[in-house]
């Protein structure tokens, strides 16, 4: 067919749509020396069983005896554990079987390990191995990481290669200065809370509400109270490890990092209050008495509980808030929207740089479409149940807008304000010739739950 005008002319532009951003699904489990992963470095674990391959092998015991209650063995090679450091041990293969099982014991030398032992199993015949806690914390973790059962999200391990737990965080800090925002879940294991100092230091360095971090810490019935006064740190999670638990295969605080790993919230799939989390694969604390309960709620440390009090036997997560108080639901909440609408507002700016039919301009109108994007995520939080109310976009001068959001005009609601295009750029002549803009506020309330209920019952006695 022959044309002998063309009619129409089609100029075509494309939108990139920005990719989800998968940060807040990532998580590490931080190895001590108990894998075979280079040191400094990820490995992706996908599914169940596929860490066996990268846990070092078990230690092979070069001598073993019973001494007045005490065993005393060495490894052919250095265990790893620091002098003076107590693990959790699992001995097989020993002849006779008494020596065999799981303990706790001291690092006496680079090479021996001690444990009780009330009766003497008599001399050995056949020498067996030994894994310790690197080892055995690991299996652990990666037990409970799959027992949750939803949607199977894999994980990380990073191998600080020591049992120190100061070279151990110094390592993970190497890492995150290295590599921002590549993993968002920080889980430790077991013998990282010993050394409050080193800890504490590592995570006040990583505080800021722009971190864009979380770490989860095991500590235990003896050294829970030793984190009670770090009330400061808004991205630390702490779970004390249930007694009754079997360090071998259950890691309580692995548990609730990957429910919230695992977590994706949308609209048909809202983010609920982290208090009272169902938990899989674990062991309700016991005892239980009311004031442990009282210390451990007052102190931010969180346990394993059951739902007894609703006639619920399901092993469930109190109080679900980190060391600052912030329940762990609206933590996240203020992370996601700080990384939603990083993404979302620079993908607009991007999109209107390559767009010669719409091109997005530094004017009102300009500053009119950037605040509609920030009003999306705004409404995607609202419908994801991280933010409060409804959207309200408002174009204030600054000192109006915090007047406003100081008397609690917009409270409980999502508010975005932007400076009009005019008295910014006249207040900031500069910035314009810059490109920069830096007129846009927003205040929001992230949704919270119920914790504690008081109902008052006034019953009236007939004579």
């Amino acid at each position: 067919m022959t044309f002998y005008n063309k009619i129409v002319t089609l100029n075509v532009s494309e939108t990139v749509a920005p990719t989800p951003s998968t940060l807040q699904g990532t998580a590490a489990i931080v190895s001590n020396g108990g894998t075979t992963v280079p040191t400094g470095t990820l490995q992706f674990i996908a599914s169940s069983g596929v860490i066996s391959s990268f846990i070092t092998p078990p230690f092979s015991i070069a001598t073993i005896a019973w001494t007045t209650g005490v065993v005393a063995l060495t490894t052919s090679l250095p265990h790893g554990i620091p002098v003076g450091e107590t693990t959790t041990i699992t001995v097989a293969g020993v002849t006779p079987a008494g020596y065999n099982g799981t303990f706790t014991a001291t690092s006496a030398t680079t090479t021996e390990l001690t444990y009780s032992l009330a009766s003497n199993p008599g001399t050995e015949t056949v020498l067996g191995t030994v894994l310790t806690g690197p080892q055995i914390y690991l299996q652990a973790a990666d037990a409970t990481w799959w027992a949750q059962g939803n949607s199977q999200v894999g994980y990380y391990i990073f191998e600080s290669g020591s049992a120190t737990p100061a070279t151990a965080y110094a390592a993970v800090e190497t890492y995150i200065s290295a590599n921002p925002q590549i993993v968002y879940n920080w889980a430790f294991l077991p013998g990282m809370d010993t050394d409050t100092v080193s800890g504490s230091a590592f995570f006040l360095e990583n505080n800021a509400l722009t971190s864009l971090v979380k770490f989860y810490l095991p500590v235990s019935v003896s050294t829970y109270a030793s984190w009670e006064t770090f009330k400061t740190l808004r991205n630390l999670f702490i779970m004390v490890q249930s007694p009754g638990a079997n360090p071998s295969t259950e890691l309580d605080v692995i548990s609730f990092c990957e429910y919230m790993t695992a977590f994706t919230p949308s609209s048909t799939n809202k983010l609920p209050p982290s208090q009272y989390t169902y938990l899989n694969g674990v062991t309700a604390y016991a005892p239980l008495t009311n004031a442990l309960i009282n210390t451990f709620v007052a102190d931010n440390i969180n346990f394993v509980a059951t739902g007894a009090e609703g006639g619920i036997s399901n092993t469930m997560l109190v109080p679900g808030r980190n060391m600052d108080s912030t329940p762990a639901n609206v933590a996240f909440s203020i992370d996601w929207v700080q990384i939603q609408l990083n993404r979302a507002i620079s993908a607009a700016v991007i999109n209107g740089s390559n767009n010669p039919e719409a091109p997005l301009y530094y004017n009102q109108d300009g500053i009119n479409f950037l605040q509609n994007v920030a009003g999306v995520v705004a409404n995607q939080a609202i419908s994801s149940g991280l933010a409060l109310g409804q959207l309200i976009l408002t174009q204030l001068d600054p000192n109006t807008f915090a007047t406003n959001v100081s008397n609690g005009v917009y409270a409980g609601n999502f508010v975005i304000n932007a400076i009009p295009f005019t008295p910014y750029v006249a207040a900031n002549p500069a910035n314009y010739a810059q490109g920069l803009y830096g007129g846009f506020s927003a205040a929001y309330t992230p949704q919270y739950g119920f914790y504690t209920i008081v109902f008052n019952l006034n019953v009236t006695e007939f004579a």
